[in-house]
């Protein structure tokens, strides 16, 4: 770490540039699909990965010990959700290195651009597109969503909008505080 990495935390904190993804993606994860979980169904997925369901798993993009699920495609896209979800096909086993360094980007992109064996990575390539195609069902189309649900998507829509001017309007008070706070100290000082 580096010295300068301490401006982040002397710089005003924004609640809204700082959580609007986070509330974005709470709004996409409530809406997304989910699977159930059956064992028998959980042990196939594992094992057609390669691993072993009855030991630790390891991630699927550099071979190290598994702590967290990357869903292989992200619930949002450009602010909304992408009509991928919680679903067996959609998630894999993976460190939470790589699930940081992957992010939202498409999964055959961040695996090209990682460094190592060619060969390793193309069998693991294989491996995950297999994997795809027979666990992930097809994504919902959000568009067929609004229109089979038109009032709740609406409804949906606003309340996660109202949420995020709630926060603008949080971050407002707040540095109204913070500038009142600071006259305050002054005037007190002289």
């Amino acid at each position: 770490m580096k010295k300068e990495s301490i401006k982040l935390h002397l710089s005003p904190y924004s609640i809204f540039q700082k959580r609007q993804t986070t509330i974005n993606h709470a709004f996409a994860s409530a809406i997304a699909p989910n699977d159930e979980y059956h064992e028998k169904t959980i042990n196939d997925a594992i094992k057609f990965l390669g691993q072993d369901p009855e030991k630790d798993l390891f991630c699927v993009y550099c071979e190290d010990s598994a702590e967290t699920w990357d869903h292989v495609f992200g619930l949002v896209k450009d602010l909304k959700f992408s009509g991928y979800g919680h679903v067996i096909g959609n998630l894999l086993p993976c460190c939470k290195k790589c699930n940081s360094e992957k992010g939202n980007q498409f999964w055959l992109n961040f695996l090209n651009k990682k460094a190592g064996n060619v060969k390793l990575k193309q069998e693991r390539i294989e491996k995950i597109q297999s994997y795809l195609e027979k666990y992930l069902s097809l994504k919902m189309d959000y568009g067929n969503i609004q229109k089979v649900c038109t009032q709740e998507i609406k409804e949906y829509e606003d309340i996660k909008e109202q949420v995020l001017n709630l926060m603008k309007d949080a971050d407002r008070v707040v540095a109204s505080v913070r500038n009142r706070i600071k006259d305050y100290e002054k005037n007190k000082k002289s």
